[in-house]
């Protein structure tokens, strides 16, 4: 085991610091909260627990992998780098029908709502290029990544320039965040039969979510434009300790719905799907 942490371990000087405690924290709990939140998905097929429950294990599969490079542990399992380029995209339109449907439960899926899925499709398609390489040429790969992050944008695995994946993910992301805040807008309580926790439970989410993306999305536009300023961010754990921040505040949030469906008895639930 010690031989194995020598081997890939990097940057061992972050682990005492508040990101890295932020960011191990907020795994920690996600898992938990992921775990039950499926258990209820299948339990009682509400589709609010199980936007949230895709939402939860997309956001934490993203900041798994990120902590896997950060740390250099990613170069012990090649084959999980860029696994999770499909379920990045699932999270805007989650969290956006979550708030639909938790505000407006009577709301039947949308016709086409199958159409939020094909960024999802493109992203599988775009996996296939990295998964057909040879093991050596992946292990190559995330040594560079590793000790340079911009190579995780600027890499040719793939049928598209990487970049494009996070332009069009941040892009689609503040486009489905300004469409949530306008169902919280247009949203009338005296007129719901929604009770006020469940607001309250939408907006304190909302406003977890905006904070986390709009520091992630400041983040990628720095990968994108600023590689000198990127490169020294996104390699110190200390300027990335806001976003471990609202990612542990995230996975709370998470934790909390897995206990508000603990309290939740079984003929309650038509006002929580």
């Amino acid at each position: 085991m010690t031989d194995f942490i020598e081997k890939f371990w990097v940057r061992q000087g972050a682990f005492n610091s508040w990101g890295m405690f932020f960011a191990i924290l907020g795994l920690s709990l996600s898992i938990v909260a992921i775990l039950g939140l499926f258990y209820f998905t299948i339990r009682r097929r509400n589709r609010c627990v199980l936007l949230i429950t895709v939402l939860g294990l997309a956001s934490f599969w993203h900041a798994f992998i990120y902590a896997l490079i950060f740390t250099g542990f990613i170069r012990a399992v090649p084959e999980w780098y860029n696994k999770g380029i499909p379920l990045y995209y699932l999270i805007a339109p989650c969290a956006y029908f979550f708030v639909l449907f938790s505000l407006f439960p009577r709301l039947k899926w949308p016709r086409y709502a199958w159409l939020h899925l094909l960024p999802f499709v493109f992203g599988l398609i775009d996996m296939i290029p990295y998964a057909m390489a040879s093991i050596e040429e992946k292990r190559a790969l995330l040594e560079r990544v590793v000790y340079d992050m911009q190579m995780g944008v600027r890499h040719e695995y793939g049928y598209i320039d990487q970049k494009w994946h996070y332009i069009a993910k941040f892009s689609m992301a503040f486009i489905y965040l300004i469409a949530q805040w306008r169902l919280i807008y247009l949203h009338d309580m005296e007129l719901s039969s929604i009770p006020v926790a469940s607001r309250r439970n939408v907006v304190s989410f909302s406003i977890v979510y905006s904070g986390q993306l709009l520091l992630q999305g400041g983040m990628v536009l720095s990968l994108l434009f600023n590689s000198t300023q990127s490169s020294f961010t996104m390699q110190d754990i200390d300027q990335l300790t806001a976003i471990s921040f609202f990612y542990l505040v995230l996975s709370c949030w998470l934790l909390l719905q897995l206990f508000r469906n603990f309290t939740v008895k079984n003929g309650n639930l038509s006002k929580y799907k």
